[in-house]
């Protein structure tokens, strides 16, 4: 039967009974002809189905009239298989970005001591002209530098190659040290009456390195070490800066382009900064372009978060909204396999960049958000989205669709110009002091999100890219992550106070992290990195559970409408701070310990700061659990409960069944009795009253 004689008929109905009744509902198939539907359901066993539900009015009563309905809401659903391509695909872009920003731990480790030396400024002759490199530079190095105060043994000393002596400068130095072989013994020194030793040559910090490492790094090709060693963290820092850039910038232009194609844009312009980045032979031209590919990874990740947030609803926008990081802890785990086929820090960034070229090719698939489309009056794209979700999702569309789009869509324009104000989430409606917690909450979380992982390139590994113990180290973090989370998921929706869960175990994890100092340096270096592998897994663990709290929870701090404008503020706010996170790691120059102590006092603050967001906002659609009795407490208020049942001047209207009780009602047996008892003297205390009063005039 054709859709127009469908409708036509219930209006006739409807002028007959007097009723209002909601638009028609069908399926995509009643867009073909009746012949196309006929030959179609001659080869499938079910037949079309029309269901029309009618709401009738069971009063006179005037209402006024509702705003229009979320009709994208109604004909999406929660959740579909065309929600769950969106999301998967936009899931993995997370990964690229992951490795982007962990590229760092093995494009610059940090070299061991012998892996470089000062080099010399010539070399001798031999007799065909060559410069003799093999035999000269151990010679020239015994020599020229110093000899460091750190031994580990009396057969171990170390030789300091960011100094270098200033009389190798001169002609005649080599001369006078020629049979300078002993390398306990340091030349030129003098005892003073103190005890203590000086040299009494000068000495001069060394401008150009030699290095004899197999795989060719950042530090390697750039000379960071030494002194110029903080220019790895000025890196990081960069890649902090693009992400505070591109979050301004994300934010700005979803405001003319829409976010599938600004996510297009963003992966283009990641390719090719990326690999720029990659083949630079200019340390300036690498870290600005390290930010530019840090900007296009965060717009990437701006607008896709966007669409995820406007396809999906109710429970399903909660479970997306914390597993998005999901897809960030399994591009830690897959990095260190795709490292090992490289060596050198050039063909690891190109690797990267065109693991982007894939996602390029998926990209058809990922859907728009229909809500920006309605904002920006674009109806029939937002029409084509619709009816290709329902499509997939086998939803039923009213026949007035595109009337109910123009109406939400006038009603979303109206919510735009009504737009909050950056300032009205401190108008004191939620008090300041909460809105400068999670701020502060944020700053702590991102920073020890991003830095903690960085902070694996300090542990001294020989060859990073082929070390399995490293290797190991970064799967372990990025697994600590995955777990995290889905624990941070748990607290989210089985939990009320999900605040104070997650911020305990932060302030456990930096309290446990304090104990690494007890960790002894006579161990076995593979031994002792796997005992503070512990500690930094622990850390990485309540770490991921709070971002995850964090990521989903943020909102209920203010109202609704205020949402949007809290969650740019606190993501602005700490992708600022962390462009200076990185510089912790300077204080490994005083101890390698030091960064990690920062980070677990870091940790124990932002704990602290959940458990006391936890004071004002919990999950109250959580239901508290019940507290079960005791025997002898169920003994003895069941007997009054029955007691008290089978009085007479017991009502029992409040009771279904006269036998049962739930357990909290329970508890209250014994205040429930004593107040009715005290109703009940009071009631004869009147009724005696009430006598004497009537008697009195007889």
């Amino acid at each position: 039967m054709p859709s127009i004689e469908l409708q036509e008929r219930v209006e006739n109905t409807n002028k007959e009974k007097n009723t209002t009744e909601r638009p028609i509902f069908f399926t995509p198939h009643d867009f073909m002809s009746d012949a196309k539907v006929s030959a179609y359901y001659q080869h499938n066993a079910t037949q079309p189905r029309v269901s029309f539900k009618v709401r009738r009015d069971k009063s006179t009563r005037t209402s006024p009239p509702s705003p229009p309905n979320d009709i994208v809401q109604q004909v999406c659903g929660n959740f579909g298989h065309w929600q769950l391509r969106t999301i998967l695909l936009i899931f993995l872009c997370k990964i690229p970005c992951a490795w982007f920003m962990a590229c760092i731990i093995y494009t610059a480790p940090t070299p061991q001591k012998g892996d470089y030396y000062c080099r010399p400024p010539s070399a001798p002759l031999n007799a065909s002209g060559a410069q003799e490199i093999t035999t000269y530079m151990p010679a020239w190095v015994r020599m020229s530098q110093p000899v460091s105060d750190e031994r580990g043994t009396d057969r171990r000393f170390y030789v300091d190659a960011c100094n270098i002596y200033e009389e190798q400068l001169q002609r005649d130095f080599a001369a006078s040290h020629a049979n300078y072989s002993n390398p306990f013994e340091e030349p030129n020194v003098e005892q003073l009456a103190n005890g203590s030793l000086v040299l009494r040559v000068n000495v001069l910090p060394c401008e150009h390195f030699k290095h004899n490492s197999e795989y060719i790094s950042l530090v390697s090709q750039f000379d960071l070490v030494c002194s110029r060693q903080l220019l790895i963290s000025m890196t990081q820092s960069f890649h902090g800066l693009g992400a505070f850039i591109g979050n301004l910038l994300a934010q700005h232009a979803l405001k003319h382009v829409n976010p599938r194609r600004l996510m297009l844009i963003g992966m283009f312009f990641q390719i090719f900064c990326g690999c720029t980045t990659g083949l630079v032979t200019n340390f300036q031209l690498h870290i600005y372009f390290r930010c530019l590919t840090s900007i296009a990874c965060t717009v990437i990740m701006s607008a896709g978060q966007v669409i995820l947030m406007d396809i999906t609803a109710g429970r399903t926008k909660t479970i997306v909204t914390t597993l998005s990081e999901l897809f960030w802890g399994i591009g830690l785990i897959l990095l260190p396999g795709i490292s090992i086929f490289f060596d050198s820090w050039s063909y690891l960034y190109l690797a990267i960049s065109a693991s982007v070229i894939i996602l390029i090719f998926v990209h058809k698939w990922i859907a728009d958000s229909p809500r920006w489309l309605l904002r920006r009056n674009k109806l029939d794209r937002a029409l084509e989205q619709l009816l290709h979700s329902a499509a997939l999702n086998h939803q039923s569309i009213p026949l007035d669709l595109e009337q109910k789009l123009a109406a939400f869509a006038k009603q979303l324009q109206q919510d735009t110009t009504k737009a909050t104000r950056y300032w009205s989430i401190w108008d004191k409606t939620t008090d300041r002091k909460y809105i400068f917690c999670i701020h502060g909450v944020w700053v702590g979380t991102i920073i020890l999100h991003n830095v903690t992982l960085l902070m694996i390139r300090t542990m001294g590994m020989e060859y990073i890219h082929v070390n399995t113990v490293c290797m190991g180290e970064l799967e372990i973090m990025g697994l600590s992550e995955v777990l995290g989370i889905f624990m941070g998921l748990y607290f989210i929706l089985y939990t009320r106070r999900r605040w104070l869960w997650s911020g305990q175990l932060l302030i456990a994890a930096g309290a446990v992290t304090y104990l690494i100092w007890m960790v002894p340096n006579t161990l076995k270096l593979s031994r002792r990195v796997g005992f503070e592998m512990i500690f930094w897994m622990f850390l990485k663990f309540a770490t991921a559970i709070a971002f995850a709290v964090l990521a989903t929870c943020t909102g209920e701090v203010v109202t609704p409408e205020k949402r949007p404008t809290l969650m740019f503020s606190v993501v602005t706010h700490s992708r600022f701070w962390l462009i200076f996170g990185p510089t912790i790691s300077v204080t490994i120059q005083i101890h390698y310990l030091i960064p990690i102590t920062v980070l677990a006092s870091l940790a124990v603050v932002t704990g602290i700061l959940l458990c006391f967001l936890n004071r004002a906002f919990w999950n109250t659609d959580q239901p508290r659990r019940a507290k079960a009795p005791t025997p002898n407490t169920y003994r003895r208020n069941s007997s009054a409960e029955l007691l008290r049942r089978a009085s007479a001047g017991t009502k029992l209207e409040f009771y279904e069944n006269p036998l049962t009780i739930s357990i909290s009602d329970l508890w209250l047996v014994n205040a429930q009795i004593e107040t009715i008892t005290e109703q009940d003297v009071l009631t004869g205390e009147d009724g005696e009253k009430e006598a004497k009063a009537n008697e009195a005039p007889k």
